[in-house]
């Protein structure tokens, strides 16, 4: 008996993993398909998207995982500068310095994002190439990068963990448009004023790997090799004195006490002199910066011999951070704004834009709202709150519920004015009531060789012609699929939200961070997807509010639904 009902319990399970099975994948057919053919399925593009654009205003850049440093002209959307205040922690609290300590070198180190090339298996050499980087000029099929001024200063601003207005309940955020604050409070004696302008007003990113050296048997060798990134040579005489002087007394002990002695550094970007017009702006994870002091001891030996000593001290670039954003932006971006914002009509174009920018709002299935059905499908007068069109998709007149298959919205680029322009990898579709991904996000986990581009089924990632030269290739169009979103709205009466559609710059954040008007009547909305805050770039995307006579009326936004009925 007992096997007996061991043998039910597994035909059981078994028979309800089929069933599930069964029922996974006929609910899946059409969302794996990746070309045009839908065998078949019904096609419905009939249905209205509305889509229209709001500034962000200034965003929180707080504590971000990655920042933006440089100064970008672009083409369509004018000019940004980004700088950076970051902390400063001890490797070492409360070290041993030693006697007479005198500062000989202090180098700051932080690393580029960048992919290995290629090695040479004679000399040892590696070839990189830096990622995450725009404004270059491309020579012999490589890109050059353009000339910012760079400025490092001592922060005296005190960056507080948690926000004394609000009784230190919550953390302290700040906004990307506080630049006079720091200027305000930044030391003026610019501590990166080495002769070697490369070093500060003709900084220049560089793939090139970095080495050091060292002498064995009178010729000079390589000692170390390390991936490309910034080294700056900083101020003796600065930290002397703040690390060695007499004012430094106990300020070591501990990184509480050393960071509300030592307050930071601020990274002020300006348009080189060398390059007034166009300079670069990269992505930098400036929690992997660090910066070594060398300095000499004095140290005497048991038999009174007085020699010196080499040692290092220890520096990182942690603990709290702000970006800091400049815009100037051109006149054609604002106006379109200005004209691209009604929520009724929609609009013609789309601009979303990283950074201290903007975002456009969808919403599916339009207003109208004059009619409902009961439980049993009958037609009602009056408005239910939900709109007409997802209405009549819920209850068909012929009383055969629609299967959604796929469901699709696809964005062309506005080619003529992004000419020139650097364009986002991917765009961002997500739920703007709830300000948290949709299901279709959550539900794919597909991966690629660069995580950028996982989630590849959920889609967002730019589509290019097919140009000769990989740098010469433009954007086409951006799909998105929200197919699980469809079924939900359509077979499980799941909320029509509204969508908020952003740049992004890593798929696999999909955490918020604040806007600092969130009360304003234009933005009523008070969270903003944090990777779209650390990406510089934009596009201009065509909307839905395209007249038939226009030449661009068949790149209109629109609504693909793919679905069967049963018979």
């Amino acid at each position: 008996m007992h096997n007996k009902s061991i043998y039910k319990l597994l035909l059981l399970i078994g028979t309800i993993a089929l069933l599930t099975s069964c029922d996974k994948d006929f609910n899946q057919i059409g969302s794996e398909v990746i070309g045009d053919d839908h065998f078949g399925l019904i096609k419905d593009d009939s249905q209205t998207v509305l889509a229209y654009n709001i500034a962000t205003g200034q965003v929180e850049t707080s504590n971000q995982p990655i920042n933006s440093l440089g100064y970008y002209n672009n083409p369509f959307f004018g000019k940004t500068k980004a700088s950076v205040v970051t902390q400063v922690l001890l490797d070492t609290v409360n070290p041993t310095i030693g006697t007479n300590p005198t500062v000989t070198k202090v180098e700051l180190s932080l690393p580029y994002f960048s992919r290995l090339i290629s090695r040479d298996a004679t000399s040892g050499d590696s070839t990189y190439e830096l990622d995450s980087i725009q404004g270059f000029n491309v020579v012999n099929d490589k890109k050059v990068f353009n000339k910012i001024k760079l400025s490092i200063y001592e922060n005296n601003y005190t960056l507080r963990d948690l926000d004394a207005s609000l009784n230190f309940l919550d953390v302290q955020r700040y906004y990307s448009g506080e630049t006079s604050v720091f200027d305000t409070y930044k030391n003026p004696i610019r501590l990166n004023d080495d002769s070697n302008l490369s070093q500060n007003d003709e900084f220049i990113y560089s793939s090139a790997e970095i080495k050091t050296y060292k002498t064995v048997d009178g010729a000079q060798v390589v000692d170390t090799r390390s991936v490309p990134g910034m080294r700056i040579k900083l101020r003796n005489d600065f930290f002397q004195n703040k690390l060695f002087g007499t004012g430094a007394a106990g300020k070591l002990f501990n990184n509480s006490i050393f960071k509300d002695y030592f307050r930071g550094l601020y990274f002020k970007v300006d348009a080189s002199p060398a390059s007034p017009n166009q300079g670069s702006m990269s992505l930098l994870n400036f929690k992997q910066g660090k910066i070594i002091v060398t300095y000499n001891i004095t140290v005497t030996s048991s038999s009174g011999v007085v020699s010196t000593k080499e040692r290092k001290f220890a520096i990182s670039l942690g603990g709290n951070s702000v970006n800091l954003l400049e815009n100037d932006y051109s006149n054609e971006y604002n106006s379109g704004l200005a004209s691209n914002s009604n929520a009724t009509t929609g609009a013609y174009n789309l601009f979303p834009k990283g950074g201290e920018g903007s975002m456009s709002i969808i919403k599916l299935f339009g207003d109208q709202d004059v009619r409902g059905y009961s439980s049993t499908g009958t037609p009602t007068v009056g408005p239910n709150g939900i709109p007409d069109e997802l209405d009549d998709l819920r209850n068909p007149s012929d009383g055969k519920k629609i299967l959604v298959n796929e469901a699709n919205l696809t964005f062309y680029v506005d080619k003529d004015k992004m000419t020139g322009a650097a364009e986002p990898n991917r765009i961002y579709l997500y739920d703007l009531n709830n300000h948290r991904p949709i299901i279709d996000y959550y539900t794919d986990y597909s991966v690629s060789q660069n995580s950028k581009n996982n989630k590849f089924v959920f889609g967002g990632l730019i589509e290019k012609d097919a140009a000769t030269s990989a740098y010469n290739k433009r954007g086409i169009k951006y799909k998105i699929r929200l197919t699980n979103h469809m079924i939900n709205l359509i077979s499980k009466d799941s909320t029509n939200v509204r969508l908020g559609l952003v740049v992004t710059e890593s798929i696999g954040i999909a955490s918020n961070s604040k806007l600092r008007s969130a009360t304003s009547v234009t933005n009523p909305f008070n969270k903003y997807p944090t990777a779209a805050i650390y990406n510089p770039l934009g596009t201009v995307l065509f909307g839905n509010n395209i007249p038939s006579t226009d030449p661009n009326y068949a790149k209109r936004l629109k609504l693909e639904i793919y679905y069967t009925k049963p018979n």
